[in-house]
């Protein structure tokens, strides 16, 4: 009997001491947006999301969102709390909202660059001894907002610590020098997907993307990889952002049943993804589908209806570790707020910099649930890093121990640029994960690789393997949903060669029209030897009558197979210095994802060459026919030849700005189209004059006619107005 009460006793100790609060909870504000302290954080969290016409508010995406912003008041509650952290130092914060849009962002973005303590901004040449309101800045959620804010705040070198932008491009620290983020760039997450592809033998997929720049990027990334990995992309397509995305959601889906492959890479912000699912379920399409990270764990995409007949889900997510206080955090916090609700009067205006979320004082315990949702669990923990890499790093810089600061922020300047410093050496273990930046500003873990298993209608999301620079996977752990146990999604032998076959085939054709073209245009250009006929009857008039028939024939003959001989030469040497056409279509690297490649003009000084002579022969020509006068009521032997060559010599003109702003495909064909409509210009203008004469006034087809201006009849002078 004494030991069961004795055990009675122990659990009753150990079950008061689990479900015990930390002291520090009794010391929580209601105020969820701002704190004073004395060093602030800034934070950029998509509170509420607006529509494209930036007209009408939407809060579908606030619980989100907001759990964010109060992951952010947590994590500096309990770095306050910790007194060995920064003793003697209180950090503070601001949190705003960026509605998910560029133009909403730059304002709040704006407030936390003012001076500290003030509502100003000054504009200076020089900010090393410049204190902003804020010491860093938390934010922002999504890659589209970093280039609108990126650069302003790299001017000011204050650290930007993303929890959620992934796009690749901000890794170059020439153009965003002060931003960071702790979670991983896009890059891995390609080669973490393309890893997954080759780990199953999947080498012939499509890859969608959102119109945006997280998808665009991520898209144009994958492509290239997957051509490096003899991975062959069918198809690739963008799902709309700001339009009715139905409609190329629909040819895109026509398009990926056309290739037939049974694997989709889908690199979408959630939104778009929604969208794209929807028609996968109207038509009841089953494949496996690769999800990036931001929209893996989203439930505007698991939680549709008939999700559970679209086939296999791999998905790829943040490397995250659960925080035990952070749900006791915020029943405690809404507990207290429940307690302090003062309702709002309804003309009452407050500015959304001042309080971004006017609902949410009437939050209670029964919004809760709000932070238990899956997605919220594994992304409050990229906020809870970059908050804490901020405290270690000012831990650094004002040379701290365990009981008190070397500097003081009250009295000693701090900077953000020399906190940019310390952050770049930081590293802090978080609930078991060592972290810290690389020189990128990019974090040094990876990714859960994570599975949808469905049960009736909710989504469990199982971890399956894990991926830091190189991709661990338990396929036993799979389950397929798909008609296949392990699906396939190959480029057959048989396919394959006759592909690439065709499409070399196809390139040898270009080439060898090309090359042609050429030299079609220099032949067509040569029978311009009209131009020496002008010269010898205009400066030897005398002797040119007696000379007609050489000037018609044995002469322009020589010319003719002169200029064509020096074109011929110059064509011979820059075919002779150009790559083989053998060796060229050889080193083709067939790739599914482009449709069309250009062949290399080279060497540049041949091609240059070869196409001045062409020049020089349009000038000369265009330039002779102004020494040859009209004789009163005779044909003008010189005017054909003004005009084509003028012609000519335009449009090549006006081809060369067209043509440096073009892809290209489009130069390609550019070229192919400039030097038809140049050709047909320059035979239009020279023969249809003398067709119409021969057509409308035959009776003026006889040598008389033609030989006035030879015999030496003067011309007649312009009339006086």
């Amino acid at each position: 009997m004494a030991k069961e009460w004795t055990l009675l006793v122990l659990c009753g100790i150990l079950g008061s001491g689990l479900s015990a609060k930390p002291s520090w909870f009794k010391n929580i504000s209601a105020d969820l947006f701002k704190s004073p302290g004395d060093i602030l954080v800034g934070g950029l969290f998509p509170i509420n999301e607006l529509t494209s016409d930036l007209r009408s508010l939407q809060n579908l995406k606030i619980t989100y969102g907001l759990s964010l912003t109060l992951a952010m008041k947590f994590s500096l509650d309990e770095i306050n709390s910790k007194e060995n952290l920064l003793p003697g130092i209180t950090l503070g914060f601001e949190s705003y909202d960026t509605c998910m849009q560029p133009a909403v962002v730059m304002r709040p973005v704006l407030q936390l660059l003012t001076k500290e303590s003030t509502e100003e901004l000054d504009v200076t040449c020089n900010y090393t001894d410049y204190k902003p309101r804020v010491i860093a800045i938390i934010g922002p959620s999504n890659s589209e907002l970093v280039p609108v804010i990126g650069k302003l705040i790299g001017f000011f070198l204050i650290p930007l610590i993303s929890y959620g932008a992934t796009s690749d491009m901000f890794s170059d620290k020439e153009t965003f020098p002060s931003f960071m983020r702790t979670v991983p760039s896009d890059r891995w997450q390609v080669v973490a997907i393309v890893q997954l592809l080759k780990q199953f033998g999947w080498n012939w997929v499509s890859v969608v993307g959102s119109d945006d720049e997280y998808g665009q990027k991520g898209q144009q990334q994958f492509s290239s990889m997957a051509n490096e990995e003899s991975i062959c992309v069918a198809y690739q397509g963008l799902i709309p952002v700001y339009s009715d995305p139905v409609q190329a959601v629909n040819e895109i889906l026509n398009r990926i049943v056309d290739a037939k492959v049974g694997v989709v890479v889908v690199f979408s912000l959630s939104n778009p993804a929604r969208n794209f699912f929807i028609e996968v379920i109207k038509r009841n399409m089953t494949g496996v589908w690769v999800a990036s990270t931001a929209w893996a764990l989203n439930e505007l995409v698991s939680t549709l209806p008939g999700i559970n007949s679209i086939g296999t889900v791999l998905a790829f997510a943040d490397i995250t570790r659960p925080l035990d206080l952070f749900t006791p955090y915020i029943r405690e916090l809404f507990t207290k707020m429940e307690g302090t609700q003062i309702p709002q009067q309804p003309d009452t205006e407050i500015s959304p910099l001042d309080n971004p979320c006017t609902r949410c004082s009437y939050l209670s315990q029964a919004n809760v649930s709000m932070v238990e949702i899956k997605l919220v669990q594994r992304s409050v923990f990229s906020v809870y890093t970059a908050v804490y890499c901020v405290a270690h790093a000012l831990h650094d810089l004002l040379g701290c121990n365990a009981t008190h600061c070397a500097l003081n922020p009250k009295t000693d300047n701090v900077y953000p640029w020399q906190l940019l410093r310390s952050l770049q050496k930081v590293s802090v273990d978080l609930e078991g994960v060592n972290f810290k930046f690389d020189k990128e500003g990019n974090p040094s873990f990876g990714y859960d690789v994570m599975q949808w298993n469905f049960n009736d209608t909710t989504v469990l999301f199982d971890v399956i393997g894990y991926f830091y620079q190189n991709l661990t996977i338990n396929e036993n752990n799979i389950t397929w949903h798909t008609k296949n146990a392990v699906v396939l999604s190959l480029l057959s032998p048989e396919i394959k060669p006759n592909l690439t076959t065709a499409f070399r085939q196809e390139s040898v054709r270009f080439l060898i029209k090309t090359k042609r073209s050429h030299f079609l245009i220099q032949l067509l250009y040569t029978l311009s030897s009209f131009i020496y006929q002008i010269v010898c009857i205009t400066e030897f008039p005398e002797k040119s009558s007696d000379q007609l028939e050489n000037i018609r024939g044995r002469g322009s003959l020589f010319v003719i197979l002169g200029c064509c001989g020096v074109q011929a030469g110059l064509c011979g040497w820059y075919a002779q210095e150009a790559p083989s056409l053998t060796k060229y279509v050889a080193s083709l690297e067939v790739t599914y994802v482009k449709t069309f490649l250009r062949c290399p003009v080279e060497p540049m000084l041949n091609f240059g060459l070869m196409l001045g002579f062409n020049v020089m022969l349009a000038l000369v020509s265009f330039m002779a026919t102004f020494m040859a006068l009209k004789p009163p009521g005779q044909y003008n032997l010189a005017r054909d030849i003004t005009i084509s060559s003028l012609s000519y010599c335009v449009m090549w003109v006006m081809f060369i700005p067209i043509y440096t702003s073009l892809n290209d495909k489009d130069k390609s064909i550019a070229q192919v189209g400039i030097s038809l409509l140049s050709n047909i210009g320059l035979v239009a203008a020279y023969f249809f004059p003398k067709c119409q004469l021969l057509v409308k006034h035959p009776e003026l087809n006889t040598d008389d006619h033609f030989r006035t201006f030879l015999e030496g009849v003067p011309p007649t002078p312009p009339e006086e107005s």
